[in-house]
């Protein structure tokens, strides 16, 4: 009892040393530092010292100007950190906000998605009939098969499930069914029923001689996980890699890495058959332990050809991880299913320049004409995305978006809520998920469109994190996902206008001051 309980604490205190707020109290102690004790060795020639320091700032803040794509409220942050904190701001934001797209791990990482996009190439017959239905759908799956490799398909079925305590069953239901090959990619797993359930499946499936591979997040699952957990695994006959850990390097872009998290959740059995949403590993997920009340989160699983798109981004991650070279093809679907609507199964990488998980949101929101009902854990958003929601709304769209009730981290929390005011203003209307924390990433326009993922609506997410999300062009999918989150709304609390007004003051004071620094969150 006595070793578990130093565990818990040595594992608690990793976390907090390991993170973003710790990183940088120890920058700012460094800067203090710094300053005083050049200023006592230096005497009289601090002054030009600062000055010299200050024009290397100023020219890392020029750096950061000239980067066209970098949205403006991620500049501005890193402005001030940069010009008040010279020369630790810049090592601050060398490590935890540049957006290298050119350093060695963003050109492997281009080659590899090359070539798995090349051996699923576009087929023209979905996208022509569904321009038929609708050009304006037609367009989104256009810029989603152009600019992030993913294939529009209409011969794939899609089951919806609104509670991981649903997901499940179904989940170790088709494990079970496994002959060729299990491919899993998660960021969080936990030991307990919900992991441990699975592992005892994949044993057996490995001990059978299927083909059964493991991606984690090394940061996602740092504290959830034993040390060296994947020679664990290993010894089951598992292949198993921890994406990106964290490890002693020459290289910079080997630790700027380490802010690049693998977020994705993707499952896919002999190619036939693909799992994602939401959903890490971990018993609160299917509501089975209880942290933050009631734990309200999405799945989703997909038979026929549209997995093959899962199946080409766990092996763009595998290859990336484990140095291997695959090839899509080898792992294709052998069966087709009837389907009454299309689906497009996409990635999204901090390694390159195109926003694809955000963008996709944009698409939708811009072409809604009747309602657009969003469910996000976070809304820490961009200009871009609170000028999109507000026009839309303004324009007489029924906007609406759902956030957790009972938050699992206070300060992103506090950041969510300070967007209430600017959106209710403009007509968007706010729900509080009141039984707990809704984990769900969701949106859902005009009994049309939907999208069910990964992404969150923040700047980690939409920026700095590896994503998947699938998105829906009719059929019942769409229709689940809509009358799943009117049922959510049913037992949510809408927030009013006045509600914001009785925000004390050292609350929104501690807001203004960290939406500040947002893109950190």
């Amino acid at each position: 009892m006595e070793l578990k309980k130093v565990q818990k604490a040595r594992k608690k205190l990793g976390r907090g040393i390991l993170s973003r707020t710790f990183f940088f109290a120890i920058l700012l102690v460094l800067q203090i530092t710094f300053v005083v004790g050049v200023a006592l060795l230096l005497d009289r020639y601090f002054p030009y010292f600062y000055i010299f320091l200050t024009l290397l700032s100023v020219l890392a803040v020029i750096t950061l100007l000239d980067k066209d794509r970098v949205n403006p409220v991620y500049k501005i942050m890193w402005l001030l950190i940069i010009l008040v904190m010279p020369p630790t701001g810049t090592l601050f934001y060398l490590f935890w906000g540049h957006r290298n797209t050119s350093n060695r791990h963003a050109k492997r990482m281009e080659a590899i998605t090359q070539r798995c996009t090349k051996s699923i190439p576009q087929d023209p017959e979905p996208l022509q009939r569904l321009a038929l239905r609708s050009k304006s759908l037609a367009r989104s799956a256009l810029y989603l098969s152009q600019h992030a490799g993913a294939p529009l398909y209409g011969d794939t079925q899609s089951e919806y499930y609104a509670w991981g305590q649903d997901f499940f069953p179904r989940f170790l239901e088709e494990l079970k069914k496994a002959k060729r090959f299990i491919f899993m990619e998660y960021f969080i797993i936990k030991p307990g029923y919900m992991w441990d359930t699975t592992l005892e499946i994949l044993r057996q499936k490995a001990a059978e001689g299927v083909d059964v591979r493991l991606l984690f997040d090394s940061f996602g699952s740092m504290f959830t996980l034993p040390e060296d957990y994947e020679n664990t695994v290993r010894q089951m006959g598992i292949q198993c890699y921890p994406v990106t850990p964290p490890r002693l390097s020459g290289h910079l872009s080997d630790y700027t890495m380490l802010n690049h998290r693998d977020h994705r959740k993707i499952t896919v059995i002999d190619g036939n058959v693909g799992f994602t949403g939401g959903l890490n590993f971990s018993d609160e997920y299917i509501n089975r332990k209880k942290r933050f009340g009631v734990w309200k989160d999405t799945g989703l699983m997909l038979k026929g050809s549209g997995v093959q798109s899962l199946t080409a981004l766990f092996l763009e991650m595998w290859d990336f991880t484990s140095g291997s070279v695959s090839d899509p093809k080898d792992y294709a679907p052998t069966l087709r299913y009837p389907a009454d609507g299309y689906v497009q199964s996409y990635g999204d990488s901090p390694l390159d320049e195109e926003n694809i998980a955000e963008n996709a949101y944009f698409n939708i929101l811009q072409q809604a004409t009747d309602y657009v009902y969003i469910a996000t854990p976070y809304l820490v958003v961009d200009n871009e995305m609170i000028t999109t929601l507000s026009l839309i709304a303004k324009s007489g769209v029924d906007v609406r978006i759902i956030t957790p009730g009972i938050p699992d981290k206070w300060y992103v929390y506090w950041v969510t809520q300070s967007y209430y005011r600017v959106l209710l203003e403009a007509g968007v209307r706010i729900y509080e998920y009141t039984p707990g924390f809704i984990h769900a990433k969701m949106y859902v326009s005009d009994d049309k469109t939907a999208i069910v993922g990964s992404a969150n609506m923040d700047y980690r997410s939409l920026y700095l994190h590896f994503e998947n999300c699938c998105a829906f062009y009719g059929g019942k999918m769409v229709e689940d996902v809509r009358a799943d989150l009117e049922e959510c709304m049913a037992v949510s609390q809408e927030v009013t206008l006045e509600d914001t007004y009785k925000t004390p003051l050292p609350k929104r004071l501690v807001q203004v001051l960290l939406r500040l620094f947002a893109p950190l969150l």
